[in-house]
């Protein structure tokens, strides 16, 4: 494709708040010689950054020639603020994210069962948050597969929803985003962690009362000509199994590598009013060792399969069993490589996600506004 001068600077521009981005606090002589644009360009392109808020200039560093000091540039963070949601079957997080990649949380819903209600639910939240904040975009995860194209929930299998298009609900006077929990999870990794500034093949895996898969390929999320790719969670595991699932199938991966699998073979009562608060219940117990590793085999299962067929540097476990501490890490890393074709393990490295007190699919939420507002940039 041929670009004329106006889109080559506009690229330019997009390129150089990017790279910022990814390495900053950076000089303008650094994105030079990195970018091999010429450090008038930079120069230039770097000042209407600034004038346009997206970026500041922030003390400096060193020398690069006798006598002078080079300034750094860094995001001015408060810029851009998007509202994110961390949509949950249950339970819904929702908080602020900045242009930095930060986010702060803001609180928590019972989710509603009518897609109706958690979308005049959200319109609250904004219009309440509008006015401390100057909030520029509103992110979505959604537990489902979305067509990003059209911001349509394709389908929610664990909320039961399905065909629901977001715009129409959702009447608001800033952009609205949204992706599937999984995508933005790998998303967020892919922003924040440095084993992944070097690894183009990875599978982030979330597990909560479904399992979903986001998948890095070549070093860009994978969604698929549908934007249903990554849902691992529906491939068969168990050919002689009659229990449906709820996407309509039968004997998916998801049946026993949910919470709720290790929720309903718990023969003792657990606390809470939901899945993922009993999980917790059954989390605090001692004795629970021999459930847990029978848990690990069934994750497993599913990712040798992933493995064999896409030969990934990195699989990245998320959700609620993220805090289940080494040895439930090492029963899964043993289990695949025990079972996984050899050579496809020999690169392998399964870890938990670096994501604590924030969950990472509300952190990716605020990724995917980060990266609509830098193709935004003009």
């Amino acid at each position: 494709m041929k670009y004329n001068s106006p889109r080559i600077k506009v690229l330019n521009k997009q390129n150089i708040l990017k790279l910022i981005h990814d390495n900053h606090p950076i000089s303008r002589a650094e994105i030079s010689e990195i970018t091999d644009l010429t450090p008038s360009s930079v120069t230039r392109l770097t000042k209407e950054l600034i004038n346009d808020g997206y970026i500041r200039e922030k003390g400096s560093i060193g020398k690069n020639s006798p006598g002078r000091r080079r300034t750094l540039l860094d995001l001015n963070e408060n810029a851009f603020v998007s509202l994110v949601f961390d949509l949950g079957v249950n339970v819904t997080t929702f908080g602020l994210g900045y242009f930095n990649g930060r986010v702060v949380l803001g609180g928590s819903f019972e989710t509603p069962k009518q897609h109706k209600d958690f979308f005049a639910k959200a319109k609250d939240i904004y219009t309440k948050l509008k006015k401390e904040h100057k909030i520029t975009r509103i992110s979505f995860s959604i537990p489902g597969m979305v067509n990003m194209t059209e911001n349509r929930i394709l389908l929610a299998p664990n909320l039961h929803w399905q065909d629901i298009s977001i715009n129409n609900l959702l009447d608001v006077d800033v952009p609205i985003l949204a992706d599937n929990e999984a995508n933005l999870s790998m998303m967020a990794e892919k922003y924040h962690s440095k084993d992944l500034k070097k690894i183009k093949e990875a599978v982030f895996i979330v597990i909560r009362e479904g399992v979903g898969t986001g998948i890095l390929l070549d070093g860009k999320i994978y969604r698929g000509p549908s934007f249903t790719a990554g849902e691992a969670g529906h491939m068969t595991v168990d050919i002689r199994s009659h229990e449906k699932c709820h996407c309509s199938n039968e004997g998916c991966w998801e049946r026993v590598a949910s919470i709720n699998w290790a929720v309903e073979n718990y023969q003792e009562k657990l606390e809470g009013r939901n899945a993922i608060e009993r999980f917790a219940s059954l989390k605090k117990k001692k004795d629970n060792r021999k459930i847990f590793e029978e848990f690990a085999r069934n994750i497993a299962v599913g990712i040798i399969n992933i493995v064999n067929v896409m030969n990934p540097q990195l699989i990245i476990l998320g959700g609620e069993v993220q805090d289940l501490g080494e040895y439930f890490f090492n029963s899964i890393e043993t289990e695949v490589k025990k079972r996984a074709l050899r050579d496809a393990t020999k690169k392998l490295k399964i870890r938990p996600t670096v994501f604590e007190t924030v969950s990472s699919n509300l952190v990716g939420a605020a990724v995917l506004a980060i990266e609509d507002i830098i193709e935004k940039v003009r």
